[in-house]
């Protein structure tokens, strides 16, 4: 039987060490997310504008060990991905009493692109969804065997999930959801443990709270903005049939497909024979799903906002070990190829999201150039480019560099030579950002600078006025063969006058 522990680590193995060397030898630069986050380690704070600290703790341990360069800024991902898949094993063979359920459920995140992605790009969806598979994973210990221990262990995962990303409430109500429906736990309500590891999560989450009253809750506005809660109740059904969609997209067809049945199943089996693992699993997965499709009644969701549901969906395809096993000569050869088809799907989709290039070789070009990974492609190149300028001018008098975008500005601090501090001016076509909040930008009177905007763009008259000339460069183009990847428009400006701050939302 190859469905069995040693293969399980020998593949996971195998993954995590082809991940390495992808972030090490890939043709991928920094996504702009990823360069921001880098930017926040080296002012590493409580919290920040629109996230808690955690992704800028990891990028930081890493950088400080292995310095500023692409590998120690992913590296955490990699090592994460391998923590969420053997969490996922664990949690899926223990309670289907099954090896070859916690195989296919702990290798099944690398075969989506959802989470194919996140194993090699630092964002905060990575310790995110590692934390809440710890705190699932505790929390049943902590059910099982009745040890108040666990409990801890459960609230200080939940509190590291909020330093990650503040979905991580979700947890709550869904494990509360848990308690009330199954009432052989309900007990637990009554006793003092939960409550401790909901405070031990406030206590870890507290940073985040002393931070936002010193900048008077400008993460809770933002959030509530992103949230859009200012529309109020309101229908559209495209917006859901969009989240949708996006769903399909990132996880496949035939593996959604499998998920949510595996998971409707799951908890029908669990209302059924009161079993209270089946119940965790699901009330961990799918009220975490309906609420992000209610949300996409009201407003846009992004794909990834519901990320968190499927960690628990994909233990609920343990389910289908024992159907599997009731089945009989033809039925169980057509199950087998229902399996392959969806491991194979799944497989390709994948192996697309990490090399893109192939869509070209199947003749897709027009698909390959709108791929998403070619947002995160010659970063490095027009950080050169702008680095030459930079240094020219520096060597005669005081030089910065400054953008309209915290996404320019990022890439710069990250791919100009020396990693030099950059700015982000607000023209008031913008939402707030963490730049924003470290300012700073008036106190450059008297200096030149390198404007860079992303494509053939003219100079913006507030910024034109800020400087006493500004010079325009050739265009910037970056090509991969015949295909544009880049374009940018550089300025060099003399003589900082300062630059009137326009009003600018919090989202």
């Amino acid at each position: 039987m190859i469905f069995n522990k040693r293969y399980f680590f020998l593949i996971l193995s195998i993954m995590t060490i082809f991940r390495i060397w992808y972030i090490w030898h890939g043709p991928f630069n920094l996504s702009p997310d990823e360069a921001h986050y880098w930017d926040w380690s080296r002012r590493l704070d409580l919290s920040y504008y629109s996230k808690g600290p955690m992704v800028a703790y990891v990028i930081a341990f890493f950088t400080k060990i292995g310095g500023n360069n692409e590998v120690s800024v992913r590296i955490g991902a990699v090592i994460i991905a391998a923590i969420v898949s053997l969490t996922l094993y664990t949690v899926t063979r223990d309670i289907f009493n099954s090896e070859r359920a916690g195989f296919f459920a702990g290798l099944l995140p690398s075969i989506t692109p959802l989470y194919a992605a996140g194993s090699v790009l630092m964002t905060t969806d990575a310790p995110f969804i590692m934390f809440w598979g710890l705190a699932i994973y505790f929390c049943r210990k902590a059910l099982v065997t009745e040890k108040g221990g666990y409990w801890h262990l459960t609230g200080i995962a939940v509190g590291l999930g909020l330093l990650s990303k503040y979905t991580m409430a979700l947890i709550f109500p869904c494990l509360l959801l848990y308690l009330l429906f199954y009432r052989e736990d309900r007990f637990h309500l009554k006793k003092k443990e939960p409550y401790i590891a909901f405070i031990i999560s406030l206590v870890i989450f507290s940073p985040v709270i002393i931070w936002n009253i010193q900048h008077d809750f400008v993460t809770l506005r933002h959030t509530m903005g992103q949230a859009h809660v200012e529309r109020g109740p309101i229908l559209s059904i495209a917006s859901a049939v969009e989240f949708l969609g996006s769903q399909i997209g990132v996880l496949t067809p035939f593996v959604f497909l499998a998920v949510m049945y595996g998971t409707l199943k799951t908890g029908i089996a669990g209302f059924r024979q009161r079993q209270r693992d089946y119940l965790l699993l699901f009330f961990t997965s799918m009220p975490v799903f309906l609420f992000f499709l209610a949300k996409s009644l009201q407003a846009d969701v992004e794909a990834n906002w519901a990320a968190p549901a499927y960690f628990t969906a994909f233990a609920c395809v343990g389910i289908y070990d024992g159907i599997y096993e009731r089945f009989r000569g033809n039925l169980k050869k057509w199950a087998g190829l229902g399996l392959a088809v969806m491991l194979f799907t799944g497989l390709l989709a994948t192996t697309i999201t990490y090399f893109p290039g192939l869509l070209k070789l199947a003749g897709l070009k027009d698909i390959e150039a709108k791929a998403p990974i070619n947002r995160v492609i010659a970063w490095k190149e027009l950080g050169l480019k702008v680095g030459d300028i930079y240094n020219g001018m520096a060597k005669n008098s005081e030089t910065f560099i400054l953008s309209d975008t915290y996404q320019m500005t990022s890439e710069l601090a990250f791919y100009i030579p020396d990693n030099p501090v950059a700015y982000n001016v607000n023209l008031g076509n913008r939402r707030m950002n963490q730049y924003d909040i470290w300012g700073g930008l008036n106190l450059l009177e008297g200096k030149n600078a390198v404007y860079v905007k992303g494509g053939d763009a003219e100079l913006d008259s507030a910024v034109e006025d800020a400087f006493e000339n500004c010079d325009r460069e050739p265009l910037f183009e970056a090509y991969r063969n015949d295909l544009i990847v880049r374009r940018a428009t550089i300025y060099r400006c003399y003589n900082f006058k300062g630059v009137k701050e326009k009003e600018i939302h919090t989202y």
